[in-house]
């Protein structure tokens, strides 16, 4: 039987082949945020997981 985790980590498993395949062939490009970006967008604190 499949878990829900595992159904999640599939899913996940494809977006990133599909990100992948785009930036190969150059439909998608990835950069780096700029220094004002940075201040308007912060990194999100991590959240604890829960036990």
């Amino acid at each position: 039987m499949i878990t829900q985790a595992d159904r999640a980590a599939e899913r996940r498993r494809v977006k990133l082949e599909e990100i992948q395949r785009q930036v190969k062939e150059g439909s998608l490009t990835i950069r780096k945020m700029t220094p004002d970006e940075r201040r308007r967008y912060p990194a999100m604190p991590v959240k604890a997981r829960r036990r």
